[in-house]
């Protein structure tokens, strides 16, 4: 029978009443309407939102540009105003020693710098001289005088009040410190630089417990070095400024080092703290430990793209949107230019979109108003004339590709195009039910599940493989003909039966002999595992097999099985026209090799040692002999399969097992008569084991030439 002359009874019955596909089309056109309003809605939103983060970009930058500049204004008057410092010092004009004029001098320069806490100098014998802002009106004048006999410094500290005009001295106090300027960061970094103008750590100011930073340079006179210049001044000013700076509605900015320390912020709370209570020394905070909803939000994104303040080495603007919250912020991160310093801005995105979301509401509405009606009536045109038979077809035609060919049922429906695919998808479903005696149906499942196309090639892979024949096939043959083919389908029946059930795939058959193996198409890391027990099992059912044939008179069969594993070449062999997907190597041919020594030894399953080793935790078997392998010049265990190991029982191998292995170990030491003794209680033990009677000959044969050549023996 050919595929299209199938039966009557096997095409779906035709309904009497049908459209054209092209008729049933009008219908769905109404969904035409939702994709002209998509089509202009989606675009315009699209460009909106790309306009709104180009305008986002273009914000920041400016912003983090002003912010940059005032940074560098504020960095460069410290700078110019601390040379001017190091050119009166080093001309003389002013003498570091004359109190009266260096201290009218500083004053000067804290009076005309309102950001500048302390204008300092420090020289190579310890002393210290330097003029400190407390506050807008009063100062401070300290000179420390240092006692290398004592290691204390001399210090004296002059109190003053001023007005616009006058500076007025107040109090003065004496005390001894252990100040020694040499000591500090400022002066070590300048001296290291010498000439150059050198940036401490941004650290809090313990008077005004105001986020500060240090500069400080080297100061020569006539040549020699003299000391060391230093300007202190607070970060309020830059504080100041983002708290004056209006970024959108409600964007925030804020400044912070690489270490993750807060700079600058327009709330002073958020960027120092006490960090110890009883002397109430501060520091700076982390943006760790802030909890302002801008700050927490800015290190939440960092977080999520993946990056560290440490890897922000350009402009990097981000969209986030806090977990449960339908609020998308702009947030962006940037080198501000000096120092290790990082700009951050923080802009909801509802502070750009307040106009564009009004009228994107109204143009959704509108289109709602339309499309709704239109689109329920076309919903249900489509659904009962096109989804839910194609929908059926769909999982008929993915049933079909794992060659599920029973799921192909009739699908009636009024759209004649729509029928003719279901009856198409009968007569598939039919030509491939006769194909699947020919192949294997596991094996194309497995081959379409990975997407194999049929065509030359393969790859190497670490597979086990089996090879099985019935003894005395070939004999049996010959006296009965084809009345041999029954008990021939009904064995390979169940073995095939037990192979594919254990994960295996079937190569070939060849006469009587089957060839099949793990680990492909599809990967399985228990390969050995799965092939020993499959091994086992047919074992097992060939002698259920046996009994009902020797209960009815048939002739006694039974079967032998060799399993080895190894990495051979499997996939597509053959030629452009024919197929076979099979497995090649020499692993293959030492599989029915070791088939066909279970007719030396009496066994019934050997494995290689290979397989052994992949299953041995999973298995209980005995080592029987050594072979030579092709490629290998020392000869190899192959072990006998007995059975499968019990995960919940820790059964030990049987004694017989241990003797025959013993006497293995005493022949391949060439003690002849120990060997013979083990195996002779091996075979005592088991009540017959043909492998002892093979070791029991070779010894005895071995023997006399171990007297004559006075071979010590046990």
């Amino acid at each position: 029978m050919t595929l299209s002359a199938l039966p009557d009874r096997a095409l779906p019955a035709k309904p009497r009443f049908r459209v054209s596909f092209r008729l049933s089309m009008l219908a769905v056109s109404l969904v035409t309407v939702m994709v002209t309003a998509g089509a202009v809605h989606l675009p315009w939103t699209y460009i909106s939102r790309a306009n709104i983060a180009d305008m986002a970009t273009q914000l920041n930058t400016e912003i983090i540009r002003g912010i940059s500049r005032e940074i560098g204004r504020l960095f460069e008057t410290a700078v110019s105003t601390q040379e001017a410092v190091q050119e009166v010092f080093r001309t003389e004009t002013v003498m570091v020693d004359d109190r009266k004029r260096r201290d009218q001098f500083m004053f000067a320069v804290l009076r005309a710098n309102p950001q500048f806490s302390w204008v300092s100098f420090g020289a190579p014998n310890g002393d210290f001289y330097g003029a400190q802002r407390r506050d807008d009106r009063s100062f401070r004048v300290a000179e420390s005088l240092w006692d290398p006999g004592r290691n204390l410094a001399t210090r004296r500290e002059d109190y003053y009040v001023g007005d616009d005009q006058r500076i007025f001295l107040t109090q003065s106090k004496e005390k001894t410190n252990d100040y020694f300027s040499p000591g500090r960061e400022w002066y070590q970094k300048a001296k290291a630089s010498p000439g150059k103008h050198i940036w401490t750590d941004v650290y809090v100011f313990s008077q005004s417990r105001q986020p500060g930073i240090n500069t400080a340079v080297t100061l020569e006179i006539d040549g020699e070095f003299a000391g060391v210049v230093s300007i202190a001044m607070e970060l309020e000013r830059i504080s100041q400024y983002l708290r004056e700076l209006r970024i959108a509605r409600s964007g925030k900015a804020f400044i912070v080092n690489r270490k993750g320390q807060m700079i600058a912020f327009e709330e002073p709370a958020e960027v120092s703290k006490i960090s110890d209570r009883e002397s109430g020394e501060a520091a700076l905070r982390s943006l760790e430990e802030s909890h302002h909803p801008a700050l927490v939000l800015a290190r939440a994104a960092l977080v999520q793209n993946g990056l560290t303040l440490e890897e922000i080495k350009a402009p990097r603007q981000f969209m986030y949107s806090p977990p449960g919250r339908n609020e998308a912020h702009f947030v962006t991160f940037a080198p501000a230019g000096h120092l290790d310093w990082v700009v951050a801005t923080i802009i909801p995105e509802s502070d750009f979109l307040t106009g564009v979301k009004d009228n994107l509401d109204r143009v959704i509405y509108m289109i709602l108003a339309v499309v709704l009606l239109m689109m329920a009536l076309s919903m249900v045109v489509a659904r009962v004339l096109f989804l839910n038979p194609l929908y059926r077809m769909i999982e008929q035609t993915r049933q079909i590709e794992k060659f599920d060919l029973e799921a192909a049922k009739p699908i009636h429906t009024r759209v004649s195009e729509l029928d003719s695919l279901s009856v198409a998808l009968q007569q598939m479903a039919h030509g491939l039910g006769s194909f699947r005696k020919y192949i294997s149906t596991d094996l194309v499942r497995g081959l379409l599940a990975q997407g194999m196309k049929a065509q030359l090639g393969g790859e190497r892979r670490t597979l086990t493989i089996l090879f099985m024949d019935m003894a005395g096939f070939t004999t049996l043959t010959e006296r009965l003909g084809h009345r041999m083919l029954p008990f021939l389908a009904t064995y390979l029946g169940s073995m095939s039966k037990v192979i594919m059930g254990r994960r295996g795939t079937i190569d070939k058959f060849i006469g009587d002999a089957v060839m099949a193996f793990w680990g492909a198409p599809t990967w399985n890391e228990d390969h050995a595992v799965d092939a020993c027990r499959a091994a086992l099992e047919c074992i097992k059912v060939m002698e259920a097999q046996r009994a009902e044939w020797k209960a009815e008179g048939k002739p006694d069969l039974y079967c032998r099985i060799g399993l080895n594993t190894g990495r051979v070449v499997v996939g597509n062999i053959g030629s452009e026209e024919r197929l076979d997907y099979t497995v090649m190597g020499d692993p293959v041919n030492l599989a029915s090799r070791l088939e066909g020594m279970n007719k030396n030894y009496g066994t019934s399953i050997i494995i290689g040692h290979n397989t052994y080793e992949e299953a041995k935790y999973d298995i209980v078997a005995r080592r029987l002999d050594q072979v030579h392998v092709k490629g290998r010049e020392e000869p190899v265990f192959v072990y006998e399969l007995l059975d499968m190991a019990d995960p919940e029982k820790d059964i030990e191998r049987p004694d017989w097992v241990h003797a025959y292995e013993a006497g293995l170990d005493a022949f391949f030491e060439h003690e002849w008569m120990k060997a013979m003794e083990h195996f002779k209680r091996a075979r005592s033990l088991r009540g017959g084991d043909q492998p002892s009677d093979i070791f029991i000959e070779r010894c005895e044969a071995k023997l006399p030439r171990a007297i004559r050549d006075g071979s010590a023996m046990a």
